[in-house]
């Protein structure tokens, strides 16, 4: 998701030309590079860091009363479709209504699965479906080699200024404190890389490609942190 005006302005304050553009991204499961490769960047690590376990025990004895607060409408919900379902069973239509019915979810369920299949097949021909195009050797490999070694958190701010591609995430381990701020972890001028959007119709699956041609996907999410939005 796009960052708004306003907190572009608030981050471009913090850098040394205004923000321009920006998102919170995140990227592909980063695969285990050969032995060799991964000594010589210094043995980084590959994958997210976990929530400290008071966190989790703090989601743990809130999640409770979100359920809780979920689970009574839906129970409305449910008896309301229950009601309904009896009215259907007393009338005159009612084994046309289910036939109709079971019809167009029938119909729709067929759809959605021919747009997946779809889906998946454009982001394959595009290598939308990699998370790098495999040379550990290029610029994004590298990138990737000291990805989580910066900042364990998985996903990034990516922003562009007028000067340079720059990734920013918070500081430190993933935890109630280390996310609040974030930091700068790579400077990209803008004459080595640009952000491509392949495929028009999925604006928010980029691809951040190199000027020795190599690239690395990245995918913007929404991101409100673990405890509020992250801060810069």
């Amino acid at each position: 998701m796009e960052l708004r005006p306003y907190d572009l302005q608030r981050i471009g304050r913090r850098l040394d030309s205004p923000a321009s553009w920006g998102t919170w991204c995140r990227i592909g499961p980063i695969p285990e590079p050969p032995a060799e490769v991964r000594f010589a960047a210094g043995g980084g690590r590959l994958r997210p860091g976990w929530i400290r376990p008071h966190v989790l025990l703090g989601y743990l004895l809130v999640a409770p009363v979100i359920l809780l607060g979920m689970a009574v409408p839906l129970g409305f919900a449910l008896l309301g479709e229950a009601l309904g379902a009896v009215n259907r069973a007393f009338s005159a239509t009612a084994r046309d209504t289910v036939r109709r019915e079971k019809e167009e979810r029938k119909e729709r369920k067929a759809r959605q699965e021919a747009r997946e299949r779809d889906d998946a097949a454009e982001r394959t021909a595009h290598r939308l479906d990699e998370t790098f195009d495999g040379d550990w050797n290029g610029s994004a490999g590298q990138l990737l080699l000291g990805w989580y070694g910066k900042s364990k958190y998985p996903r990034r701010m990516l922003l562009r200024t007028d000067t340079h591609l720059v990734i920013a995430g918070p500081r430190g381990r993933v935890s109630t404190g280390t996310v609040r701020k974030s930091r700068v972890l790579e400077r990209i001028p803008l004459e080595e890389a640009v952000l491509e959007t392949p495929l028009p119709d999925r604006p928010t699956v980029n691809r951040l490609r190199f000027q020795d041609g190599s690239w690395l996907v990245v995918t913007q999410v929404v991101d409100e942190g673990l405890l509020g939005s992250l801060d810069f």
